[in-house]
């Protein structure tokens, strides 16, 4: 990681559309802690937030949505110092930059667009072909009379795009190298993307770059590429943050070396069925145990609950918001950022209430006075639940039992709505040099990495609907030396299957939010090699699973290995 721009950092984050069922605590109470030891400063109750990424030298507090004047006014007045914003907060000119630049208020720049606006690969492409064909049922555009995209370390120019295809294609331009790659990859167009940093790069507002909300799709290829797009225009400048957004474990599919400098972490705890205190916490340590494990120390800001509406649940309380704030600084954020301030329609945010205001404002006050939060003991099942230490940290401890990665082929249309009773081409050959007709074209078996244990399946596939009525199918081998009794930990989201070889061991069935170690299944390890086959249905919004295997203790058990490796 970049260290160059660290002790002046900032970030943001969008509605998280995952579902957020109840954390599996009774399942995770016998973790160990093993971890390296924290660094962040804790006196008794008070726990400083991450000196590291600030805002002219104070932390980082912002809001997502403060688009006219008098948002602005309010943000001023409750002590932020950070809005995700666009050109009009860029611009001195404007009402909103004016105001901006005079209160000292940054902006974290929309990017996104050239991430969640262009088109992705509909099926595999050789090094040689020359019409690339496109999906054209998850949109996108591009210049339709020229142009060039990128995918990976590849820059290619086309002649033309619609909607199906680019046509007229030269591989390998500008020097690089034409190379084969699979379906489901957003293009870059690093073009557009220079066009935009070189127009905004010089603004006295700027403080940052926003470059992912949550799960677009297979991204990452178009995420290192912007990064490099913006690195490149920047040239010797501030080398500002370049910042990503991380709704869900699955979404961390995006996330690794060269995507980002700076990670959002959004939860949101309260839903009509009610508040989740546990939730921030947990998901918290999880997604940094994965994320610092590919670039170790990568620091975060947290975005907390300020709105409520369409399952969403009611007002925030007092007590709520305190102790929204109160876990993300406990694990170690160096921010607090909120969404949002107004919504046109559909929710209510923290412009709507001055009973929020107030807390905020109290909130902010002791942050920036001090740089550090009063936080109260940590909660006795909290505590239990705790796979990394408290406070910041580099690299995560072992969890034992992870599976690193695994052969996976989806999504496979499933129009009747058969879930596990639908028999889809791979079921019973598990021939990994098959190609099958998918949803939107054919789809072949990819080696997918997890999140540490998470299979990530609707993050990869783009909108969350376009995965409704889908299965997907994953293998791997579990070798163990010797014959040993295990439980096969899972969480699910939302029907599973689980085989090793063809006999079944475990089966689940209905709507379902993916909570690590929520299922603990029996099984018995062979000594030697297991095929190990899953098969995972989506009913509606996210989708995905996650398994490891510990002993009968939960404790790790003697000398397994996995392939595919990481």
């Amino acid at each position: 990681m970049n260290k160059t721009w660290i002790r002046s950092v900032k970030v943001l984050p969008i509605l998280s559309k995952y579902r957020q069922g109840a954390v599996g605590l009774a399942l995770l109470a016998c973790l160990a802690m093993a971890a390296s030891a924290p660094v962040g400063a804790l006196e008794g109750d008070v726990m400083k937030l991450d000196p590291r990424c600030t805002v002219d030298g104070k932390p980082l507090l912002g809001t997502y949505v403060a688009e006219s004047l008098e948002d602005l006014e309010l943000v001023n007045e409750v002590g932020m110092n950070m809005v995700i914003g666009d050109r009009e907060h860029l611009d001195p000119a404007s009402p909103q930059g004016a105001f901006m630049l005079e209160n000292g208020i940054k902006v974290l720049y929309h990017l996104t667009k050239h991430i969640h606006g262009t088109p992705r690969l509909a099926s595999a492409i050789s090094a040689e072909q020359t019409e690339i064909p496109l999906d054209p049922k998850r949109g996108g555009t591009l210049p339709e009379d020229g142009g060039a995209v990128q995918i990976e370390d590849e820059l290619i120019r086309y002649e033309r795009f619609t909607p199906e295809a680019l046509v007229g294609c030269t591989r390998g331009a500008d020097d690089t190298s034409p190379a084969a790659h699979h379906e489901g990859i957003i293009l870059f167009n690093p073009e557009a993307c220079a066009k935009d940093v070189a127009e905004v790069k010089d603004s006295p507002n700027l403080w940052g770059y926003y470059v992912l909300d949550d799960s677009p799709g297979d991204a990452i290829s178009a995420l290192r590429a912007l990064y490099q797009t913006v690195r490149r225009v920047e040239g010797d400048s501030e080398h500002r943050p370049i910042c990503a957004g991380f709704g869900s474990d699955g979404a961390l599919a995006n996330f690794g070396p060269g995507v980002c400098d700076l990670m959002l972490i959004y939860w949101y705890p309260i839903s009509d069925s009610g508040y989740n205190r546990l939730l921030i916490s947990h998901k918290v340590q999880w997604m940094l145990a994965t994320a610092r494990a590919r670039v170790p120390g990568i620091p975060f800001a947290g975005i907390f609950q300020t709105f409520w509406g369409e399952g969403f649940g009611g007002e925030p309380t007092r007590q709520q918001l305190r102790e929204q704030m109160e876990d993300f600084v406990r694990e170690g954020a160096c921010g607090l950022i909120t969404f949002l301030c107004h919504h046109p329609s559909t929710y209510k945010g923290w412009a709507d209430s001055e009973a929020v205001q107030d807390v905020l404002r109290e909130v902010h006050q002791e942050v920036l006075d001090t740089g550090a939060l009063e936080v109260s003991p940590e909660p006795e099942a909290m505590a239990q639940a705790r796979v990394q230490p408290k406070g910041i940290w580099e690299t995560p401890g072992p969890i034992p039992g992870i599976i690193p990665a695994w052969y996976v082929i989806g999504p496979l249309d499933d129009p009747n709505r058969g879930y596990l009773a639908a028999v889809h081409p791979p079921e019973g050959h598990w021939d990994l040099e098959a190609v099958h007709e998918g949803r939107s074209g054919p789809v072949r078996w990819l080696k997918r990495p997890t999140q540490w244990g998470v299979v990530a399946l609707g993050e990869l596939q783009g909108p969350h609907a376009y995965t409704a009525g889908t299965a997907a199918y994953a293998v791997c081998t579990v070798t163990s030396p010797i014959e040993q009794q295990a439980l096969m930990l899972l969480g699910r989201d939302d029907d599973l299957l689980v085989w090793f070889g063809d006999k079944e061991v475990a089966r689940f069935e209905g709507v379902n939010g993916l909570n690590r170690d929520e299922e603990a299944v029996p099984v018995t390890l062979p000594a030697g090699d297991t095929p190990i086959r899953v098969k995972c249905c989506n009913r509606k919004g996210m989708w995905g699973f996650s398994m490891r295997f510990v002993d009968l203790e939960r404790n790790p058990l003697d000398g397994l290995s996995f392939s595919p490796g990481e």
